[in-house]
């Protein structure tokens, strides 16, 4: 049986910045799953969203989803399984009829504590690699690049045609 050459060249394969991205990405996400947030039976976009809250406080399903490049409806699903679970609280938006803020309930605190320790030394494990000037110039390149892609991501979500895929594992 004969082999087909490969299709692209090792440089545009090097230069297509995507699968370098993806693969980091990735490894955390499954380390995380794996190690930290099976142990609490917890999705990682359930994850996702507890963290978002205990980051910025009461904030609306659209901030976190916006905020985490998060398909909306994955959002949603995984925001309805958190209230589910007593875990986050929804309520009113006093300025905003059409919006509903939420909030970590006590036991979604009690849970965000529980697991936020060993979610931050499983990444520490990794970032530790780099000294503490090439941590900083990799969190400068990174919030270039993905300030450099937003307005194209928000012309993506403007089409309305367009469909993601149900990968809510990698999301």
């Amino acid at each position: 049986m004969t082999r087909n050459p490969p299709l692209l060249s090792p440089d545009e394969v090097d230069d297509f910045i995507i699968v370098r991205a993806v693969a980091f990405a990735n490894k955390i996400q499954r380390m995380m799953l794996r190690s930290v947030l099976r142990q609490e039976d917890m999705p990682l976009l359930e994850w996702r969203i507890l963290y978002s809250l205990a980051r910025f406080g009461d904030c609306h399903l659209g901030q976190i989803t916006q905020n985490n490049s998060m398909d909306p409806a994955h959002g949603s699903r995984a925001a309805s399984a958190l209230e589910a679970k007593g875990l986050i609280a929804r309520r009113d938006d006093p300025t905003s009829r059409r919006r509903r803020l939420m909030s970590l309930t006590d036991a979604g605190q009690a849970t965000f504590y529980r697991i936020w320790p060993r979610a931050r030394d499983l990444v520490a494990a990794v970032t530790d690699g780099f000294d503490p000037d090439e941590f900083e110039q990799l969190k400068h390149l990174l919030d270039k690049a993905n300030a450099i892609a937003q307005p194209q991501f928000e012309a993506c979500l403007s089409d309305k045609d367009t469909r993601e895929p149900d990968n809510t594992e990698a999301a």
